[in-house]
């Protein structure tokens, strides 16, 4: 099996794999765990999860103690604590839940508003419970999640993250001069929906199996992610076995699409979507 094409995460982050696997949904799914484990088995290292997703935490935790290869897995939580003492809980829960020593990355989680960026990161916020858990050897790296535009550009030019967790796909665009900043500032960037989110994915496949075939195609949807230079991984959320496997597939083949391709799919995908 070709290994996958690897990428750092971020000025002084390990790299890593550049598919990396969303599990929030794995845990509502009877193949959930076979999509967590089809996802390591085909080189997957950056599994996100997060404290509020129920029972992810836990069902990754079962994949890795039943067996699954942990060797390079970087696994990514979160936190919607915004106290310094509530996200070191967290994060110790996360350890307990996981059934491992460290989280190779820890989010802060949807930090979305002035008030919740203010929250958390000033005095006594969960950002110093997120460094203080990296200072015990808890957390490898320090992150931040966030659909806001203004609060992204303020902690990618801040200079206390290591990465951020944003949305980026043909169908939302809009954030490529952040990924361009994160990369001029040596951020890590991990995109969230690649595919679209909000069930676009299953609404493509339906599509294809009905007879398109035009060029809005979850492959092509994960090229137009990994054309860009400044992102470091992708993670569709897959909760099937074979869902993982054709990520994985397109991962191993995929070609730079040009700008031209580029803004035709995100043609394709405001015409259909």
């Amino acid at each position: 099996m070709d290994a996958l094409g690897r990428r750092g995460l971020g000025r002084g982050g390990p790299r890593v794999a550049e598919l990396g696997l969303g599990a929030m949904d794995a845990p509502t799914s009877p193949e959930g765990l076979a999509a967590i484990r089809a996802a390591i088995a085909e080189g997957v290292e950056v599994i996100d999860t997060a404290r509020e997703y129920a029972g992810s935490e836990a069902l990754i935790g079962r994949a890795l103690r039943e067996g699954a290869p942990a060797h390079g897995l970087q696994l990514v939580s979160k936190t919607f604590s915004r106290t310094v003492h509530g996200a070191q809980y967290d994060v110790d829960r996360s350890l307990r839940t996981l059934g491992v020593e460290r989280v190779g990355l820890y989010l802060l989680h949807d930090v979305s508003t002035p008030e919740a960026w203010e929250a958390a990161t000033g005095a006594g916020g969960a950002l110093e419970g997120l460094r203080a858990a990296r200072e015990r050897g808890l957390v490898g790296h320090v992150g931040l999640s966030s659909h806001s535009m203004e609060v992204l550009e303020r902690a990618i030019a801040g200079g206390r993250f290591d990465a951020v967790m944003l949305e980026y796909s043909a169908f939302f665009p809009a954030t490529a001069p952040l990924i361009d900043l994160a990369r001029d500032r040596g951020v890590g960037v991990i995109v969230m929906r690649p595919l679209g989110g909000s069930g676009r994915a299953s609404a493509m496949r339906g599509r294809i199996a009905a007879g398109y075939d035009g060029p809005l195609t979850p492959a092509n949807l994960l090229r137009y992610v990994w054309s860009n230079a400044g992102v470091s991984v992708a993670i569709p959320g897959a909760s099937r076995p074979a869902h993982v496997r054709a990520n994985a597939a397109a991962a191993r083949a995929w070609t730079p699409l040009d700008a031209g391709e580029r803004r035709a799919l995100e043609a394709e995908a405001a015409r259909l979507y």
